[in-house]
């Protein structure tokens, strides 16, 4: 027979008086030995789970203690638990396994007590505590008693009732549905957009959404942000007589460092969700609605084999349990590892079918009210979360069509630029690209090559967000903006060649400006063309110095003004830390993904 301490008072109608509970007297021979106990503080304004050192289990539905008047107790409650479920613990607690001097055989012993503010608390017979003791295997007849311990530390076990063969249903939102390791990769992805830690609602959808969405969809349609003028650039090529758009692309800063660097390991798939290679979430979506509370799948037997069903990553597995409610637990256990002969989780449902778990009350009942329910609600459920993605990827469209309007711009702006130079250079120019170059006129506006290419360093570049040089050739009011690609180092035309037509022997001018956090720094240096490599390191300054120092740079064509370049930056910017948001996003639901999907590796 089970034994079962639980000398919390149950509510009697006829007696609103409360006697202390108390876990040993103070003469008790034993008391220095007796299993310890474990205080746990709920509050009894919400559905709790308590769970002992050595696998109790405690439900403590909302509103199941009352006071000594038979109110439900709003304050918090202390919940002491003792466990005795091994040999060595009930001898040393001298718990005796006799009834009235008739032997028993147990299964387990625990303590459980409740008190509010010190105050002796009863349970609520229309709210009951549900008790969960680890063991092996059910027993049949097994029954529950109230234990007595006198003042010497003996025990008699009283008022057995019989243990209900019927699986109890349990709060929904107490149970554990997703897949093992998925809670730890979501808490690991904190902060996330607006949460700084995990909720039960956002790792919910978080997980539901992976049922049409692996991520990629975030990344897909990104516009490059960093360009130059294409006559320089490694991808420079002129097609029908113009520039391609790749022409114009430069080679920006290296990307940050992972988690912004794309992580592509996911399968190459057809679709999101792929039969075989894990449980479609919309599934457990549903059977997680309020509709299956009561039923089977409401129950903690339910719970423990879910966990290996979503290793199988079959859900015509997980669709007999849902499909066949009003059967007993162990006929269910018993399709399904006959459906499952031969794979590595035979045994596992095998042993499950040998504990004759039998179902809840009223399970016919429910499966009538849920007749069809299944397969219509997963239509709509799948439909939903359909409708979100394609909401999301219509606003990545927009976003992405926005800055492709952006670049369009810029590009433009770039090759007026360039024209306007080469144009200055002596460069015979049309609409539709270069014809040739003039070498007499060559030789008066470019120098030998003996001149050094510009080079400069910015000592403090590393300091900031962003960097920008700028060289403003006085002789022909020109402006170039240097490349780089570590904030530190500029130079002009690409990484390989860093060299570019200039005027030779002329004045010209270096500006740099730098952001961190939006606040601007900015160094100004003259030079001559011959002698051009340039350190300087940048210094606080105002948006309205910044203002005023460009301005006197900006009195040209619109393309060749600082003001209007940097408005370009700005944008690209905000780009760029638009799209590092995105790749952290999509890889971390590539991570969530492929946890949930645990056989396509």
């Amino acid at each position: 027979m089970a034994l079962l301490i639980v000398t919390l008072t149950q509510c009697n109608e006829n007696d609103e008086s409360l006697t202390d509970t108390v876990k040993f007297s103070e003469n008790d021979p034993f008391k220095s030995t007796i299993t310890p106990s474990q205080n746990f503080e709920i509050d009894p304004n919400q559905d709790n789970v308590v769970e002992g050192n050595n696998g109790t289990t405690i439900v403590c539905p909302k509103g199941c203690f009352l006071n000594s008047n038979g109110e439900e107790v709003t304050e918090n409650v202390k919940i002491e638990l003792a466990e005795a479920l091994s040999l060595q613990d009930m001898i040393l607690s001298n718990l005796t396994t006799t009834s009235d001097g008739k032997p028993l055989e147990t299964d387990g012993m625990i303590y459980l007590n409740a008190t509010s503010n010190g105050k002796q608390l009863k349970i609520n017979k229309a709210k009951p505590v549900y008790i969960e003791i680890p063991t092996p295997a059910r027993k049949p007849d097994m029954k529950a008693y109230k234990g007595v311990r006198d003042e010497n530390g003996n025990m008699n076990w009283i008022e057995p009732k019989k243990i209900e063969q019927f699986l109890i249903p349990v709060d929904l939102d107490l149970l554990d549905f997703l897949p093992e390791g998925f809670q730890a990769e979501v808490d690991k992805g904190m902060p996330y957009k607006s949460y700084k830690v995990s909720t039960q609602s956002l790792t919910d959808s978080l997980y539901y959404s992976l049922s049409v969405s692996d991520g990629r969809e975030l990344i897909k349609g990104f516009e490059k942000t960093d360009y130059n003028e294409p006559l320089y650039n490694l991808k420079s090529k002129v097609v029908n007589g113009k520039y391609t758009e790749e022409s114009y692309e430069s080679e920006g800063p290296k990307p940050v460092p992972s988690p912004f660097q794309v992580e592509d390991t996911l399968p190459l798939v057809d679709s999101v969700f792929v039969g075989n290679c894990g449980i479609d979430p919309a599934i457990i979506k549903v059977i997680k609605s309020k509709k299956y509370q009561n039923t089977l799948i409401s129950t903690r037997e339910f719970e423990t084999r879910l966990q290996v069903i979503f290793k199988t990553c079959r859900n015509d597995i997980l669709e007999i349990y849902i499909r066949n409610i009003n059967k007993n637990l162990y006929e269910l256990d018993s399709m399904v590892y006959s459906l499952l002969d031969g794979n590595q989780y035979y045994e596992a449902f095998y042993n499950f079918s040998q504990q004759r778990l039998t179902n809840v009350k009223g399970a016919d009942r429910y499966a009538k009210l849920l007749k069809g329910y299944y397969n219509k609600e997963l239509k709509k459920v799948k439909s939903e979360l359909e409708k979100n993605k394609k909401k999301l990827i219509v606003s990545l469209q927009k976003e992405n069509a926005e800055v492709k309007k952006l670049a369009d711009n810029y590009r433009g702006l770039l090759w007026k630029r360039e024209k306007y130079r080469m144009e200055k250079y002596g460069f015979k120019w049309t609409e539709t690209g270069w014809i040739n170059i003039d070498k007499g006129i060559e030789t008066r506006h470019r120098c030998d090559q003996d001149q050094d290419d510009i080079k400069v360093s910015v000592e403090n570049g590393k300091d900031f967000d962003q960097v920008y040089c700028y060289v403003f050739f006085k002789s022909i009011r020109s402006l170039y903006r240097l490349n780089t690609t570590d904030n530190i180092n500029f130079f002009p035309g690409n990484s390989v060649d860093r060299s570019m037509w200039t005027p030779c022997s002329k004045p010209a001018t270096l500006i740099s400006i730098g952001y961190k956090n939006e606040v601007p720094s900015i160094a100004v240096k003259e030079f001559m063309t011959d002698n051009a490599k340039i350190n300087l390191a940048l210094s606080s300054s105002t948006m309205e110095q910044v203002k005023g120092i460009i301005s006197q740079y900006d009195n040209n064509v619109v393309e060749n003004r600082i003001s209007k370049d940097l408005e370009f930056m700005k944008e690209f910017y905000k780009e760029k830390i638009r799209q590092k948001e995105l790749i952290k996003e999509s890889n971390f639901i590539k991570r969530l993904w492929a946890i949930a999907n645990p056989c396509c590796g």
